[in-house]
């Protein structure tokens, strides 16, 4: 979190700022405010993340990857049969991720179409990964 410009101007002392783009506009923002920000939207984000087992992180990111990689639905026996874990357990978190607009979406089929960012649906979206290529952005 101390990562930020430093403006230095010749006639006063450094002041701590960020730059923050807004339509043909830069803005200046003073670095405290930006900290407390930042400290808040940590606190948000790890209450909303309380929910998640580690199973929950592992369908998660297996589910991430995979997308990502193979461009295909990913079905719970594949998800169960890669992490070890039993279907209705893989299908119980699925649920759990979906219904709280968290991750990932399912397809009308169950299977896993979509897991942020990326998605094996067509989109005109992409995203460049270096050394990866790109891949379809949800």
């Amino acid at each position: 979190m101390d990562d930020f410009a430093y403006a230095f101007d010749a006639d006063r002392h450094p002041e701590e700022f960020v730059l923050m783009g807004k339509g043909k506009n830069i803005l200046r923002i003073p670095a405290d405010h930006w900290k407390k920000h930042v400290a808040e939207a940590t606190v948000r984000i790890s209450a909303r993340l309380a929910f998640m087992s580690e199973e929950h992180h592992l369908v998660r990111r297996f589910a991430v990857t995979e997308i990502a990689h193979r461009v295909k639905p990913l079905t719970e026996t594949r998800i169960s049969r890669q992490l070890g874990l039993p279907v209705d357990r893989v299908h119980q978190i699925l649920a759990e991720l979906e219904s709280r607009l968290f991750f990932l979406a399912r397809n009308a089929h169950g299977a896993v179409s979509w897991a942020y960012p990326f998605t094996s649906d067509q989109t005109p979206h992409r995203i460049v990964r270096r050394a990866r290529g790109a891949a379809r952005a949800a």
